[in-house]
């Protein structure tokens, strides 16, 4: 065991070493934990896609039956999947029942402050399962920030020996809905006791873009977690975040300042014109001037003549 860590302890340095921005501290301060760190192991797996289409040569009544017969066999895979499927939803610290009889097994656990934490087990007999909150964790590794200010400690009925040989073991994060962080390029870590510190390259890690989920394979779930991303990636997702919130306060601004202003352009047009109806340029205005100047012509054409007699 001592040996794996340090394998996976160098391996993990040499990966740091090399990525652009090396600097970066944890979010939380470490202190030593107890939790025993299981044997890292390697375990593949096999993603199978959709069948591609055949005969596209047929005649279109053998494409429209084809279509149909691959559309019930796709609705029928999807109800065989659903039924050998289950999803619970645990809480922390509280003793869980898996079933067995190879039905897969979803135990999500509440959202913490980026994403969540899912442990997937399937196995033909079942076992018990208990997810603790480690609340002072060791550090991150250098160039890697802390998603959680926690660590996730997954315990067993049975310990370690428990979990060898199940079907599937799987510790999975889900992000959490609207959050503007990039995981994609995250790490999962297993504390190694003997290094003190959280270590990677343990099994099949994959990132599922549709669920923006980070999600391991294992070998040996008992032991303690927790999920990083590159320094560069948190510092990212805090920009984007901060540009998101400015441009809704500034469309706000803008709005209240332009409804404000126009408000105020409407009010001084009604008080100009209520002070004064007939000021100059004013339609008022021109036709007063008018008779004005009819009056003055009148008055002098009726004084003409008298002058004359």
């Amino acid at each position: 065991m001592k040996l794996s860590c340090s394998l996976l302890l160098a391996t993990q340095v040499l990966s740091i070493l090399a990525l652009p921005t090396p600097n970066g501290a944890g979010q939380v301060a470490g202190t030593e934990t107890t939790t025993a760190a299981a044997a890292a192991s390697t375990t593949a797996t096999v993603e199978t896609g959709a069948g591609a289409g055949a005969g596209a040569g047929a005649g279109a009544g053998e494409g429209a039956g084809a279509g149909e017969g691959a559309g019930a066999g796709e609705g029928e895979g999807e109800g065989e999947a659903e039924e050998n499927e289950v999803e619970l939803e645990g809480q922390f610290g509280q003793v869980i029942e898996l079933g067995g009889d190879n039905v897969k097994t979803d135990t999500v656990f509440p959202p913490g402050t980026n994403g969540g934490f899912e442990v997937e087990f399937q196995n033909q007999e079942g076992r018990q399962l208990r997810v603790t909150e480690n609340p002072n964790p060791a550090a991150a590794p250098a160039g890697f920030v802390a998603l959680e200010p926690v660590s996730y400690i997954v315990e067993l009925g049975g310990g370690a020996a428990a979990a060898q040989g199940l079907t599937l073991q799987k510790i999975d994060y889900i992000l959490n809905a609207g959050s503007t962080l990039d995981i994609s390029t995250g790490q999962v870590g297993r504390f190694c006791a003997e290094a003190n510190s959280f270590v990677f390259g343990e099994g099949e890690l994959e990132f599922e873009a549709e669920e923006n989920e980070l999600t391991l394979t294992v070998a040996n779930m008992v032991g303690e977690w927790a999920v990083f991303v590159p320094q560069a990636a948190a510092d990212a997702g805090r920009d984007a975040g901060a540009g998101e919130d400015a441009g809704a306060d500034a469309g706000a601004g803008v709005g209240e300042g332009e409804g404000a202003n126009a408000g105020e352009g409407a009010d001084a047009g009604a008080g100009a014109g209520a002070a004064d109806p007939c000021a100059p340029g004013t339609a008022c205005r021109a036709l007063l001037d008018a008779l004005q100047e009819l009056i003055s012509a009148g008055g002098a054409a009726a004084t003409a003549p008298a002058a004359k007699a």
